[in-house]
């Protein structure tokens, strides 16, 4: 019969209280409570029971016959270790099987009980709560025996084959009973055994026993002497199977060791290594825990436990016995078998909290660096052997190993991280660097569909005059302090890095707006412009900002970067108060812009220029008194091209002074149309600095006129203030030679530059036109009426004559005409038009045929 697993009903160790008396838990309380009811239902039963039957042999086995019998069988069993479980297999089938056919059931039930009774208490020392419930379990599978024999057929003979299945039918119901009465109570004590598995083994084991036990009961009775060769056959098999388990185990080790070594072989982190040490060797030995303590320093260890609830980790100081054992660790690289048996590691065994353990160092290289343990056997038969012991140390050999390993790819990867850090990394300031930056911003926008990526490129203003007064060392202060700043400044999610010398980046967040990247850029500003200390002296700093929002801006990074770049540009020359988003007007190296660049040349030869005019109307009458003509350009490209867009263009190439010349030959030729159709109108043309500063500008005008029967004196020529005192010695020596031609001069923009009165009066002009800025405000601003006066007044005592442009509506106008003002000009009267639509214009305003010159201007 089969008695397992090993642990019983005393699977659990009984508590104490503080006087060592043992406390019994609710558990105990359940089963003595089951062995009462096993005892009181088998009682009852056996009062139904003829308890007096002779056996058919005519003879019969004594009480004490049963009693040896049940004693001597009880030692003959065999251990199977299954799944780190050890279930024990006994042959009480035979003193089953025996008591059936040559006992009377009285004896077989008394005999039975008191050979098991003296079996457990003076071989197994069993305690009172697993005796009295294996003794009650005896009880009734004893009464359940006889009771399905008796019920069945009412008396067996060992000759008749029918008796034989009823045999067999009693003990496997018989011993069912037993093993669900020991099931219960193990299960109650926490134990992993299931009724299931109970009833899966017995139902193998017992008809094999009982089959045995019926062959030995018929040969007794038919042939005694051919007992022992059954006899010498069984221990025979007995011995084999006990050779193959050896063997199997043996075989199992072999391949735990296999799989723990390619395990830990496989780990790349020591903390893996750990936990795959600890978790196969416990399972290779089956123990009840594993336990590695790594030495942190001293007598500190770092104490991991791995047992059946998972993986704690703690930092103890070593207990004195263990810490004794070190040395002798240390001396070797064997493993040490510790048990109670042994004095020496009594107290070593306390420390751990252990009956029995294997303990073996870890070493790396020559230096111990911990040591490993597993904890209790599984079972209360086995205990750690010596094959064990070498097991153990092979298995703590590779660990270490394996350890070393980790440590060493752990030291590899931090190595490697720190030279991708320092690759990635600015090493003064410790922010991103140019190639993070890159890569990040390569990652974004490429991050599926074309994503809103904006960044802003920031210089600091002032940095070469800190290094060059100061020293480099002093910059170097002075960049840290700065991205210190930058870092606290920028908003979560963004990217702050440094892009060498005095440059630093940003990346926006995801989502932000542009609104959120104005926010932060004018943040970082302010930030940095609070002083700083830097060797006992207060400097502060600027940083120009410039800002590219992709796709807008560009769908590719070096785009977005030269964009920002440009934008950064633009507030350092002071636009939008240091901070300025990307404005492809401020970009002279657009496609459009190198392509217009081009084309500005030739231009005027394929015929792609042509005069628009607006006109200028008397405030007094509403006559149209003169014309202001703009030149428009028609691309074959781009389609019509705004002034203001190629007007710098051909400043900057250089072109202006033959669109100049074309202008003035386009005016005086159409002015002179208009003297032979009978209309006064004159014509001038606005001029660059350019203009002004050729020498040769005087001769073209001179040239044009020559060329004509125009008046010079119906020729204005417009100059824009800030133009005349950008280089006022050489601009006013040009004008006087211009007007000693005969024509009028006109002061564009005025207002809007620095001009004093004394160049103002030093000047040969004759008229002065206001800005529209003024002009457009001069009905909701006090400041712009006042400004208006003011001009108006000076006009007159400097004999100008005055001209308000940008009227575009009737109230304005009539301001205008109550401050007395001479002309103006604006869509309120007419927008610019063809010489053809002007002709039809003229002819419905204009009822006098004598009028003042008007200017041409090209803008």
């Amino acid at each position: 019969m089969e008695r397992g697993p090993d642990a019983g009903v005393d699977q659990e160790r009984a508590p104490s209280d503080d006087d060592g008396r043992p406390v019994i838990p609710h558990a105990a309380l359940r089963t003595y409570a089951l062995a009462t009811a096993l005892i009181v239902v088998a009682g009852i039963a056996l009062q139904r029971l003829d308890l007096g039957i002779e056996p058919s042999v005519g003879w019969s086995i004594p009480i004490w016959g049963v009693a040896l019998l049940a004693f001597g069988s009880a030692f003959l069993v065999f251990n199977v270790e299954f799944r780190r479980e050890t279930y024990t297999f006994t042959y009480s089938e035979f003193v089953l099987v025996v008591g059936l056919f040559f006992a009377t059931p009285a004896a077989f039930i008394v005999g039975r009980l008191l050979g098991e009774f003296v079996f457990l208490t003076v071989r197994e020392r069993q305690r009172p709560r697993k005796l009295v419930m294996n003794l009650s379990a005896y009880f009734a599978e004893s009464v359940a025996l006889v009771g399905i024999e008796q019920l069945i057929l009412g008396g067996l003979d060992v000759r008749d084959p029918l008796s034989w299945a009823v045999c067999l039918v009693a003990v496997v119901g018989a011993e069912l009973v037993g093993y669900a009465a020991i099931a219960t109570a193990v299960r109650w004590h926490g134990g992993p055994i299931t009724l299931r598995s109970i009833i899966q083994i017995g139902l193998i084991t017992a008809p094999a026993n009982t089959s045995l036990a019926l062959v030995v009961c018929v040969l007794v009775d038919a042939e005694p002497a051919a007992v022992p060769l059954l006899g010498c056959v069984a221990a025979f098999l007995v011995m084999t199977y006990r050779a193959y388990s050896s063997l199997k185990q043996r075989y199992d080790s072999l391949s735990l060791l296999y799989d723990f070594t390619h395990l830990v072989s496989g780990a790349r982190e020591p903390d893996q290594v750990l936990d795959a040490m600890l978790t196969q060797a416990k399972d290779l030995l089956r123990a009840e825990r594993a336990e590695f303590w790594l030495v942190t320093g001293g007598d500190t260890f770092r104490r991991h436990v791995v047992d059946d609830s998972g993986n704690t980790a703690t930092r103890v100081t070593l207990p004195a016995a263990l810490a004794a054992l070190v040395p002798e660790l240390r001396a070797g690289r064997d493993a040490a078998l510790l048990t109670e048996d042994s004095h020496e590691h009594v107290a070593v065994l306390r420390d751990l909290g252990a009956r029995d353990a294997l303990i073996a160092p870890v070493v790396e290289g020559d230096v111990l660096i911990g040591f490993v343990t597993v904890i209790n056997r599984l079972s209360e038969i086995y205990t750690f052997e010596p094959q064990d012991a070498r097991m153990f140390a092979t298995l703590a050999s590779h660990a270490g190993v394996a350890l070393q390993n980790g440590r060493l790819i752990v030291r590899l990867h931090e190595q490697a991280r720190q030279r991708e850090h320092e690759a990635l990394h600015d090493p003064l300031t410790g922010l991103p660097n140019r190639a993070l930056f890159g890569d990040r911003l390569a990652e974004r926008l490429d991050d599926g569909d074309m994503p809103t990526v904006g960044i802003a490129l920031m210089d600091l203003d002032g940095f070469k005059e800190i290094n060059d007064t100061l020293g480099h060392q002093a910059g170097d202060q002075v960049l840290v302090e700065v991205a210190r700043r930058v870092r606290a400044a920028v908003a979560e999610g963004m990217l702050a890095v440094r892009l060498g010398g005095d440059e630093f980046a940003l990346i926006a967040a995801p989502g932000s707006s542009n609104e959120d990247m104005e926010r932060v850029c004018r943040r970082v500003r302010e930030a940095i412009a609070e002083p700083m200390r830097i060797d006992h002296l207060t400097v502060n700093m600027g940083v120009s900002v410039g800002i590219a929002v992709a796709p807008g801006d560009g769908r590719d990074a070096d785009t977005l970067i030269r964009r920002a770049d440009i934008a950064m540009y633009a507030a350092k020359a002071g636009h939008d108060g240091g901070v300025c988003f990307y404005d492809a007007g401020r970009d002279e190296n657009t496609p459009r812009r190198l392509a217009l660049a081009h084309d500005m040349r030739v231009a005027v030869e394929a015929g792609q220029l042509r005069v628009v005019y607006q006109p200028k109307v008397s405030l007094a009458d509403g006559r149209v008194t003169g014309l202001e003509c703009l030149c428009r350009w028609d691309h074959p490209q781009f389609g019509l091209v705004p002034p203001d867009e190629f007007i710098p263009l051909a400043e900057r190439t250089g072109a202006i002074g033959e669109l100049t010349h074309w202008m003035l030959a386009e005016a005086i030729a159409q002015c002179e149309r208009w003297r032979a159709a009978g209309r006064s109108w004159g014509v001038a043309i606005n001029v660059s600095v350019r203009n002004l500063l050729d020498a040769g500008m005087v001769g073209i005008v001179h040239d044009v006129l020559a060329g004509s029967t125009v008046p010079p004196s119906m020729l204005t020529l417009e100059i824009t203030e800030t133009h005349v005192m950008s280089d006022s010695v050489r601009t006013t020596h040009v004008l006087e030679e211009l007007a000693a031609l005969g024509i009028r001069l006109s002061i564009d923009d005025f207002g809007t530059g620095y001009s004093s009165l004394a160049y103002l009066q030093r000047l040969p002009v004759d008229e002065v036109k206001i800005d529209k800025s003024f002009v457009r405000a001069l009905s909701s601003e006090t400041g712009a009426d006042a400004i208006v006066r003011s001009v108006l007044d000076l006009a007159r005592n400097l004999d100008l004559w005055v001209v308000a442009e940008g009227v575009e509506d009737g109230a304005t106008a009539a301001r205008l005409r109550a401050l007395d003002c001479d002309e103006a000009q604006g869509y309120h009267f007419a927008r610019p038009m063809d010489a053809d639509e002007l002709e039809r214009f003229a002819a419905e305003r204009d009822a006098r045929p004598d009028a003042p010159s008007v200017a041409l201007t090209m803008s």
